[in-house]
């Protein structure tokens, strides 16, 4: 296993004591996997390698894990690109929500193996020991922990943050109403993202449920 599979693999142990937890990036870094107190037990040298494995791991590397918000994804995934990344622009989105992909597992560490100390790996073990040196009987291998995948939960509307519909393809929250997908603009057909209230290519308002369109209006569409 590498940076990212071990830090995963204590994401995923972490959270399974605590099934069902709403978690943020902040929450993440803060309290589930701190780097000061899990540093020597990953093998953490120093807080780039740290920040580094974070940021990869929250880009959607090996899916291990899922983001809310597809714009932040991408920034991610283009900063770990740049000649010189910002390791922890990580921390200017603390508030946004993440959780564990379902249907990835945690890899299983080789008990073949040498143990991880900070900075990398424990030197191997000199190949003859001294004929006048007690050999000591190799300690037994524990089994790990059997752990269970948590179980999906369902994404909260982005609106009132209730729980939406797991077992159908959710196009308006049943709670308050809140456009989930992209809808025709009534003037000119453009599809128009949930969020907005105007329509990016003709200016046309929204309409409302009952026909009115909201507050405000931008400036005339060109003719």
């Amino acid at each position: 296993m590498d940076a990212l599979d071990r830090l995963y693999r204590r994401v995923f142990v972490a959270l399974t004591r605590d099934p069902g937890r709403a978690l943020t990036i902040g929450d993440l870094y803060q309290d589930v996997v701190p780097y000061r107190l899990i540093r020597a037990e990953l093998g953490f040298g120093e807080l780039a390698e740290y920040e580094h494995a974070l940021l990869r791991l929250l880009s959607g590397e090996r899916e291990y894990l899922e983001l809310e918000r597809a714009d932040v994804l991408e920034e991610f995934r283009r900063e770990l690109q740049a000649p010189n990344p910002i390791l922890g622009i990580y921390r200017d989105y603390a508030d946004v929500p993440v959780q564990l992909n379902p249907f990835a597992q945690p890899p299983q560490p080789d008990p073949t193996a040498p143990p991880v100390v900070a900075g990398g790996t424990a030197p191997a073990p000199a190949a003859r020991a001294s004929a006048s040196a007690p050999v000591a009987a190799a300690p037994r291998a524990e089994p790990e922990p059997v752990v269970e995948a948590p179980r999906p939960r369902p994404k909260p509307c982005p609106s009132c943050r209730s729980p939406l519909p797991m077992d159908r393809d959710a196009r308006f929250c049943p709670f308050c109403g809140k456009v989930l997908v992209p809808v025709p603009c009534a003037d000119c057909s453009a599809m128009m993202e949930p969020e907005w209230s105007f329509c990016a290519t003709c200016g046309a308002p929204r309409m409302a449920s009952g026909g009115a369109p909201p507050p405000g209006r931008p400036e005339q569409r060109l003719r």
